[in-house]
Parts: C-alpha cells; structure tokens; sequence
C-alpha cells in the first residue's frame, strides 16, 4: 500500500468516525423542561381558558402532544418535584413537605437530569428548587443581612450544601420560594438585569442556550455549554404561586404586563362553578373532625370574590409571563437550529383550588389540585402526530422515565413512572386505568390522605390526625392497618366537580368496596417495597428540631 493511499484511508476512516459521532449526537436529543408552580390546567389558551393569553405555549401544543388527562400524584411543592425527579411516588422517595427529610446522594445520582449528565449530558438548572438533596443543611444569606440575623438564620436541611448546585454544570438557581423581585432575596441574581422573576429566569435560561460574556461572567458557576454534547435544562418559575405573585407590587420598572394587562377584565374573571366564599359555607367540605381549617392564611384570597378575582388577575398576568419566556427560548433553539432535535416538556409542580367547595391552596386530592398542564414536544415523533390530544391517564412520574428513554440513557429500577412514547406514537396498547394519589403532610391542619383515580370514579380515604405519626412511621401505617375515618367516592363521568360524596349511600357500597381494595393494592405498590426511603433526616440542628 503506498503511502497515500494510506493516508485516503486514514482520512476515510476518520470521516467515517466523525459522521458516527454526528449520528450519535443527534439520536440524542436535547431536553428543556419548563415547570410552572401551582398552575391549574385551565389556566391555557389551549386548554380552553376564556382570558389569559398564552401563544406561544399554545403553539407547542399544536407542535406536539397535549395531555388532557394529565395528573399529579402528591399535591404539593416538594413531594411532587421529587416525584418529577425521581420518577417515584412520594411514599416511595420520602421527601415530605415538612418532615425534615432529604434525598440521599446517591438518591441524586439516580434523578434524570443525574443520569443524563451520566450520559454525556451538559445539564443545567435555572429557577427555584423546592426539593432538599443532601446531608448538609445550609443558611440562605439573603443580601444586606445583619450579622444578627445570620447568626439567628435557621439552617434547612438539604439546601445551600452545595449538592445541588455541584451536580449541575450551570446552576442560576435558589432554594425555596423566589418571590416576584428575587434579588431581594436571592443574591446569585443580583447579576441579571431584570428585577422581576419570570424575566431573570429568562435571562439565565437565555445565557445557557447562548452564553452572554457579561452576564455568564459575572458568576464563575455559569459555563459555556460545550457544542459537541447534547443538553438538558431545566426552568423552574415560582408563579402563579402566591409566593410570585402576592409579593408583586407594580413598581414603576416593572414590565407592564404585571402592571396593567388584564386589569380591564377583572370584574370579568371567571370564578369556578363549586366557589364558594368563606361567610356563605354553611357546612364544610370534609368534616371538621378530619380537616379542622377551613381557610390557611397563606389561601384567604379565596373568602371573597373580589379578593379571588384580584388573584385571577396576577394569575392570568404571570401565565402571559412565562409564555414570553417560552416563546424567547423557542425563538432562540430555533436561532441555532436547536429546535428540531430538542424534547420540550411544559407542565407544573402540581394545580391550585380556586375556592372550589370553599377551599383554597393544594394538599387536598380533589381535581383541581391534582390537574395539571402537560404538552410534550418531541422531534421524533411523525407529522401525523404533532398537534394531537391524547386522553390516557398521564402522571407526574412519567415525565423522568419519559426524558430518559428519548436520551437513550438508561431507566433506574427504582422510578415507578412509565414512558408516555407510546401513548404519544399511539402504540401504547393497554394503559393504565387509574392510578394512586396521595398526601402525607401533616402540617397545616391537613390529614393525612390516599386515593384511586379512574377514567369513572375517584374514592379518597382520610387518617385521624390524633394517630399522626413520625413521617417514616407515617409512610406504612395504611398498609400495617391504620383505617380511615372519612371516605369520599365521587362519579368522576356524572359528577366532574365532586359535588356528591357517594360513599355512604348503599346503592354504591360494592363499588366503593371495589375502590377500598384497589386503593389498598396501590399503596403497597406506591412504596415499593420494604426498605426505608433513600433520605437523610434532620433530628436535630442548634438546638431546633
């Protein structure tokens, strides 16, 4: 062989290499999930709401899959991350709001963005976390605070460690609530030239797509994201939440949409058919025996309409907000010719009671808090099946095990989700028929609560909080025994708002004897076996439990 054919060869050989790295990444596509927080599933254009605008996330469902029938299985801010996270169910994770737990390391290691960054993945977070990773517990130093006040700071377990932050190769994120202005709390912002939430995110979304020398520079965690590996980011918005927007204050350089749009429509706001206002309840929703508070405080703009459609106002504002910052970030993978090999998810942490049954805030099972936005945009699925609306049963726990079967990374044994790909392609054959839900904080007057969700009826069963326990005792007193004090069973087809309790009427004892073993069934599989969560708990930190 002469010499230059050697060299064509060798040079063959080397393009042949380079074409199959090419091929490799781009079967690997990027992954940008976008989590709202207390969003209710009405609150779309595509979903139906008569008011708030949402164009650009209406054209994502139009370019995808839009879930209608898409469900959480915790109602809450940290259980559910975790479960978007982990791909578990909260009695499985155990990472309970208010039980002074959080996920082990090696826990971490095993999330979806862990296991893509396992896989060659750049991973970067921008926004809020609200789940506690790692043994450490750590001091939020908000900026101007006084040594006083830093030497009275309480420490949180599994925040301000450095375990999340570490595990990411770009973090623009906080812990806990964001608020509308987050600089005044959060000083990792303070290089951003927005003050109002949304928009910080969105500058720090922005910078990990296309990194912009001042603003990347002024922080030596955010760096430039290499072209030769795919991508997976996460934004994470603090609003609708009342944590957002109760804090907004119209302030002069505030944006006008969080000023003036939809104000002119406000005395037009709808208000949920079930509502109802604090001095009209004539007899609670749940026994006062099984839930004593009617109202939380952190939930009052529920007592009155005027007050209700005040937040409806700042919902709808907010909502308008993150449709910007979606359509900036299409606009931008569309810029870099990114779009097309980029998975989009759009969902939220959990919903949100608008007063229905003259309740406010989350926790409770009912649909309005367990409803949530879902569109998946997905590059490989067919022409025929972009635009579609699927009504399968589709879970929180889904979207990790989701992500990593479109990634080619592979799926730990432990995520009890399903890939919704089937359903998206439409080859999915048998799908589940209803599912487990759940709530196991005890704080705030809640009970402790699980359910079973089907396509015709949901029943729901309620603990006596006198036998509240340890949360990791908490976790298997159901399935050791513990029974209920209250039971709920709804029509889900006849019956939607869950205006009639069927459980007590002996027309429909066999059906809801059907759902007692069924919910039953579900828990010992929620928790997933016999050992103890993969968490660390906080027993003690100076002085305070």
């Amino acid at each position: 062989m002469s010499q230059g054919e050697g060299t064509r060869i060798l040079s063959l050989f080397l393009a042949l290499l380079c074409a199959a790295a090419l091929n490799a990444l781009a079967a690997q596509p990027n992954v940008l999930v976008i989590l709202t927080d207390d969003h209710r599933a009405d609150y779309l254009g595509c979903q139906g709401h008569p008011i708030v605008k949402t164009p650009h996330i209406d054209r994502l469902a139009a370019e995808g899959v839009r879930f209608r029938e898409a469900f959480v299985t915790s109602a809450a801010c940290t259980p559910n991350r975790t479960c978007l996270l982990t791909g578990q169910y909260e009695r499985k994770h155990g990472v309970t709001f208010g039980s002074a737990s959080s996920l082990t390391e090696e826990a971490f290691a095993e999330t979806y963005p862990m296991q893509l960054r396992q896989a060659g993945y750049y991973v970067g977070y921008v926004g809020k976390n609200h789940t506690p990773i790692g043994a450490g517990a750590g001091i939020n130093k908000k900026p101007k605070m006084t040594t006083q006040q830093l030497a009275k700071a309480k420490p949180h377990l599994g925040y301000h460690n450095g375990v999340m932050e570490g595990g990411f190769d770009y973090w623009y994120g906080n812990h806990n609530h964001s608020t509308f202005y987050p600089k005044w709390s959060h000083p990792i912002y303070l290089n951003s030239r927005a003050n109002t939430q949304v928009e910080i995110f969105q500058e720090g979304a922005l910078s990990f797509l296309k990194p912009d020398p001042e603003f990347a520079g002024a922080k030596d965690f955010l760096r430039t994201k290499p072209a030769d590996k795919p991508f997976c980011l996460l934004v994470n918005v603090n609003v609708p939440h009342g944590a957002g927007t109760s804090s907004m204050k119209q302030l002069p350089g505030d944006p006008d949409l969080y000023k003036t749009t939809y104000r002119d429509q406000i005395d037009q706001m709808p208000l949920p058919e079930t509502y109802i206002a604090k001095a009209e309840i004539k007899t609670p929703k749940i026994p006062k025996h099984v839930y004593s508070a009617v109202t939380i405080p952190s939930y009052d703009y529920v007592q009155t309409p005027e007050a209700l459609r005040e937040r409806i106002v700042r919902t709808c504002q907010t909502v308008t907000g993150v449709d910007r910052l979606v359509g900036a970030l299409v606009a931008e993978l569309k810029a870099q010719g990114l779009y097309e090999n980029t998975l989009i998810v759009f969902t939220s942490d959990h919903g949100l009671l608008f007063g229905e049954h003259g309740l406010g805030g989350k926790v409770l099972l009912y649909e309005d808090a367990l409803r949530v936005p879902l569109i998946i945009v997905d590059p490989r699925l067919p022409a025929a099946r972009r635009g579609t609306v699927v009504d399968e049963l589709a879970l929180s726990i889904d979207i990790a095990p989701t992500i990593l079967e479109a990634a080619g990374a592979p799926t730990p044994q432990e995520m009890q989700g399903k890939s919704l790909t089937p359903i998206m392609r439409q080859e999915a054959g048998a799908w589940r028929d209803d599912f487990f839900c759940e709530n196991m904080f005890m704080g705030q007057f809640y009970p402790r609560i699980e359910g079973v969700r089907s396509k015709t009826y949901k029943y729901m069963r309620y603990f006596d909080k006198k036998k509240d326990k340890l949360h990791i005792q908490a976790l298997t007193a159901s399935i050791k025994g513990e029974e209920p004090i209250y039971e709920e069973l709804y029509d889900m087809k006849a019956d939607p708002r869950e205006t009639r309790n069927l459980a007590e009427l002996p027309s429909h004892a066999e059906i809801l004897a059907q759902y007692q073993a069924r919910c039953q069934e579900l828990v010992v599989n929620a928790k997933g076996g016999d050992d103890y969560p993969k968490t660390h708990r906080m027993t003690h930190m100076r002085g305070r439990r």
